[in-house]
Parts: C-alpha cells; structure tokens; sequence
C-alpha cells in the first residue's frame, strides 16, 4: 500500500505546510486525497477500515469544533482529520490525533512561557496534524517490521 502511504504523507505535509503559511487548510488538497486513500484502500481489500478510519477521526475533531463553536478547532482540521483517518485506519488515526494534541499542547506551552504568544492567541493546527501524522505511520510501520 505505498502508493497509500505517499498520498497520505504529500497530502498532511502540504496542509500543514499551507496552514502555518496562511491559517488555511486547502479543500483542492483535502477532498481529492481522502477520495484517493478510501478507494486505494478499496482496491487493496481493506476499504471499510479506510472509511470507519475517516469517519472517526472527522467526527473526533468535529466534536470539538462543535463544542468550541468553531473558536478552537476549523473545519479545514476536521477535513484533515478524515484524510488521515482513510490513510492510517482507526487505531492509528487516533495515535496520530493523539500524538498531534500533545506535540501541539507542548508547543503552545513553550510559545506562552517564552512570551512569543499571549492567551486568547491563535495557533495554527494543521502543523501539528501533520507531524502526529508522521508518528503514527512510523508506529504502523515500526509494529510490522521484522523483528
């Protein structure tokens, strides 16, 4: 499923660049790259983990967008979310969800205890979607390396 892992690893990468730059995740990059892992995952016999991993990991973050009004989280996260749900599936979508919260939560705090942003400032996520991304892909590779 390589062609899976690079869909997934252009896509999160080029979002969380895009976000840092201009605090927007790009629908033309999201909606194709979902489209293209569930039907990859289709053809490679593993389709409904793709979808059930998509539609938990959106409806995660759309949670706390609904809970925050929108203030926290964006629905271009929420987007990025289901695209790497259909690409890691839901046990690792939920590791990289995870490993997003903490990287960004230590991020925030050395930012705030430095001065360089104050409470009540925005902070772009997509960045840290993208890194959690790349955790937990290294997870699921590392769980099916020989030992």
């Amino acid at each position: 499923m390589f062609a899976g892992v690079i869909i997934l690893l252009l896509a999160t990468a080029t979002c969380g660049i895009v976000d840092f730059r201009t605090g927007f995740i790009p629908n033309r990059v999201t909606y194709p790259a979902c489209g293209a892992l569930i039907v990859a995952h289709i053809f490679a016999g593993d389709g409904y983990a793709s979808i059930a991993g998509a539609a938990v990991a959106a409806n995660a973050l759309f949670g706390l967008y609904a809970v925050t009004g929108g203030r926290g989280l964006g629905l271009g996260d929420v987007k990025l979310a289901a695209v790497i749900g259909a690409g890691l599936g839901v046990a690792h979508s939920l590791e990289a969800l995870a490993a997003s919260f903490v990287a960004g939560a230590a991020a925030c705090a050395a930012l705030l205890i430095t001065g360089r942003v104050k409470r009540g400032d925005s902070v772009r996520f997509g960045p840290f979607l993208a890194l959690g991304t790349f955790v937990a892909l290294g997870v699921k590779v590392y769980e099916r390396w020989p030992q």
